[in-house]
């Protein structure tokens, strides 16, 4: 089915193509179908985009601009810069943006040959040919984390192929989690005090109405502690004997936790960073680590807020050979009743799939008119 778009003046589609969007843009449980010629794909952070015009149910062309995963993402789903070519007829499965314009997010492309891109990255075997790894795990000595991981789930599969088939699969039933707050919250968020509620419903009062006004994320600032430890989209660790530095490549995000003896100032108390500061110890072979400093114009895990009060409590060690976990504890006396807890687990990834790519989130903002608005309010106000 062709969806009929709510018309809107060429010159306002076109640039909102090029801002950086985040899921809150889009419609995620709802799928529209698109069959058309691609005029224009372009591989670029923090989003890819494809242009495509798509002839309405009388016939007449639209001008869509249909946003991709970014290029780490889909570079590891069999996507790259020259996998769609102008003038070539796509099907494209997407979610419909929030505000009735000609956009949406992409959740599988075909191409006229049966080749299905779809959004699953394949990150490797990953947990075999890991020597660092194997030699530290069980080790008397200091754990060496240092290596490139992706996220883990015990018996996820791996990437759909990127391949002809000889029948489609069966249309997906949305392109991402529905994170808005629409459908109330989850069981496992954090257990949020009366006054730290309400905020969280102004909130999602406000991304539900498709607003970027509390999206750190489409506004291209960090996801902070402790939400980047998710690490979505893959970390590397660099450690040596004073400092073990996590960098992730959703958003650069990047944190260092120090481990020769120093101890947070005043001055860095009193500059909160979406990253905060932490100090770490070796406990055997766990890393026990502390962060302090955090802004509030962070999250503690997608849109619930938090207070100036908020420390974080890591426990980070080796289960098994090239499995890395992650115990994290955190603690606000404002913002929640009662600590909350997470475990995010990390697989090692071996050559050649052990190199991140550049987010730059700020390549996307270039030619947004919506970005050059001033400020982003304090979820704390």
């Amino acid at each position: 089915m062709i969806r009929t778009a709510i018309c809107l003046l060429g010159l306002a589609t076109s640039l909102s193509a090029f801002s950086h969007h985040s899921n809150s843009a889009y419609q995620v449980d709802e799928i529209i179908q698109l069959t058309g010629t691609v005029t224009e794909w372009r591989w670029s952070n923090p989003h890819t985009w494809l242009f495509m015009t798509v002839e309405d149910e009388n016939g007449e062309p639209q001008e869509w601009a249909v946003e991709g995963r970014a290029p780490g993402i889909l570079g590891r789903a069999g996507w790259d810069p020259a996998v769609l070519e102008a003038g070539e007829t796509v099907m494209v499965y997407a979610s419909p943006a929030k505000d009735g314009s000609r956009e949406g997010i992409i959740a599988r492309v075909t191409k006229a040959d049966g080749t299905i891109l779809g959004n699953r990255p394949d990150y490797g075997e990953g947990a075999q040919d890991l020597p660092d790894a194997v030699a530290s795990f069980g080790a008397a000595s200091t754990p060496d984390f240092t290596g490139v991981y992706y996220p883990y789930r015990r018996g996820a599969g791996g990437a759909q192929a990127n391949q002809p088939t000889d029948g489609p699969p069966a249309p997906p039933t949305r392109t991402g989690p529905t994170s808005d707050g629409s459908l109330g919250r989850r069981p496992n968020e954090p257990s949020l005090t009366p006054e730290y509620l309400a905020k969280w419903e102004v909130i999602s009062e406000s991304l539900i109405s498709g607003s970027y006004e509390y999206d750190n994320i489409a506004n291209c600032l960090p996801p902070g502690m402790p939400s980047m430890m998710s690490m979505p989209y893959g970390m590397e660790v660099m450690q040596n004997e004073q400092k073990i530095t996590f960098f992730g490549e959703h958003q650069d995000a990047m944190r260092r936790v120090y481990l020769d003896g120093r101890e947070p100032s005043e001055s860095v108390l009193n500059d909160p960073t979406y990253a905060g500061y932490s100090t770490g110890h070796w406990e055997g072979d766990t890393l026990v680590v502390e962060t302090v400093a955090l802004t509030t114009n962070s999250y503690i895990t997608g849109k619930n807020p938090h207070s100036d009060q908020m420390t974080v409590h890591e426990r980070i060690r080796f289960t098994e050979p090239g499995i890395l976990e992650n115990r994290v504890i955190v603690h606000d006396p404002v913002a929640l009743t009662e600590p909350w807890e997470v475990v995010y687990m990390y697989r090692k990834a071996s050559y050649p799939n052990d190199e991140l790519r550049e987010f730059a989130c700020a390549e996307g903002l270039t030619d947004s008119p919506v970005h050059q608005l001033v400020g982003q309010p304090s979820i704390s106000q």
